[in-house]
């Protein structure tokens, strides 16, 4: 009988360990999405800054994946009434961009001359990250409701 008491004792310990374990490393998994998020949105206001005239405030909405594809999407508000949305295979950079819309009817911003709309963002991507986002107010998803 103690050597049962024993094991049982040793195995719910074990269990406990699992379980902490296991709320740790989705608490870390969470915080990095976080990161990879807030690191994307400013690479995407940059790249915003770059291909549309007159940006002075940009306003992520917040991100959400598919469970069925795995893939990202976020909407962003420029200057508070033009919006676009933005799919991602992935949180790794503008480089996983898949696809993105807008309403012509109400997407109201000019596309710079010097931006080339048939160049792929994997191709402008340093020329996107040299950009300044100085005067323009960005409010991050993370920041929201607080």
């Amino acid at each position: 009988m103690k050597q049962k008491k024993k094991w049982l004792f040793v195995s719910l310990f074990i269990l406990m360990l699992g379980g902490i374990g296991m709320v740790i490393l989705n608490a870390v998994r969470h915080k990095s999405e976080q990161e990879q998020q807030r690191n994307l949105e400013t690479s995407i206001a940059k790249m915003l800054v770059n291909d549309y005239e007159g940006i002075d405030q940009i306003e992520f909405n917040g991100w959400s994946q598919s469970p069925e594809t795995g893939t990202w999407h976020t909407t962003i508000i420029l200057n508070r009434e033009n919006r676009i949305s933005i799919n991602f295979r992935s949180l790794s950079g503008l480089n996983e961009i898949s696809g993105g819309r807008y309403n012509s009817g109400t997407f109201h911003l000019t596309k710079k001359v010097e931006a080339d709309e048939f160049s792929p963002v994997g191709k402008r991507i340093d020329e996107i990250e040299n950009i300044s986002l100085d005067g323009i107010n960005i409010i991050y998803s993370s920041e929201k409701g607080k």
